[in-house]
């Protein structure tokens, strides 16, 4: 997620305003957030510039670290998330298969993949819709556009505990719930450094570049038989992609 930010307004608070401007045109931050079934926001980084790839900002983000220190643990416990094909494959993060072929097993795992991915896109655009201060650029400084972004976050938060405790769940939605709840606040309290946005004191840990660690290439190895078993999973049971699609059947360029 890119939030749109005024450049002129923190020009003199960062070194190089221009690393600021995305490529989809304008000057923003991004964001990474990572969210639950019932929209939930679980974890926010906002600590990236809006010219960085998704993959790089994740990479800074204490949650990666956290992650890569303990893939082993994720990985014997069968815990991961699910990412789009800008993140790297490993075993805590699952991506889809590039250049998958129409009708093929790789193709099938996209699909699912897609729809199960689907919900942090509806997490970002319910926030979007909702925060009308989010509608245009944000003219503030660096440090409040952190801040409000955060705050956009965590009243959303109230707004989905609201929602939950206001209607009936089922036996399973409820053990969900308090699965999740449970592991967020754990996860908070054991790092209580994530209060610490870090983008304007420029201190960052982690390693942006060069040759993969060990870890990395181990859990990557893990990250490619995860999928895999996945992949024969969904094949064993005959799950597919529908082969109807409405707005393929439907689209006017079709029939030219």
């Amino acid at each position: 997620m890119t939030v749109t930010t005024q450049p002129f307004l923190f020009w003199h608070q960062v070194i190089n305003p221009a690393s600021y401007y995305s490529r989809k045109g304008f000057y923003g931050l991004n964001v990474q957030v990572v969210c639950d079934q019932q929209k939930r926001v679980l974890y926010r980084s906002i600590k990236s510039r809006g010219a960085e790839h998704d993959s790089t900002a994740f990479k800074k983000s204490t949650l990666h670290h956290l992650l890569l220190s303990n893939w082993k643990y994720f990985a014997d416990n069968d815990l991961y998330l699910i990412g789009d094909s800008a993140y790297s494959l490993r075993s805590f993060i699952i991506t889809p298969f590039d250049n998958a072929t129409h009708g093929t097993c790789e193709d099938d795992f996209n699909y699912f993949h897609s729809s199960s991915r689907i919900t942090i896109e509806c997490t970002f655009g319910e926030i979007d819709m909702r925060w009308g201060i989010l509608w245009k650029p944000l003219c503030f400084t660096l440090k409040n556009n952190i801040r409000i972004i955060d705050s956009c976050f965590r009243l959303h938060n109230f707004i989905v505990n609201y929602r939950e405790s206001n209607k009936t769940l089922t036996r399973v939605q409820e053990l969900e719930r308090v699965v999740f709840r449970d592991s967020y606040e754990s996860f908070l309290e054991g790092n209580p450094d994530l209060s610490n946005y870090g983008i304007l004191d420029g201190h960052d840990e982690s390693r942006q570049s060069g040759r993969p660690t060990v870890e990395e290439t181990q859990s990557r190895e893990i990250g490619l038989e995860i999928r895999k078993t996945i992949t024969s999973e969904i094949t064993l049971n005959n799950y597919t992609r529908p082969q109807q699609n409405w707005f393929r059947d439907n689209n006017r360029f079709n029939s030219l």
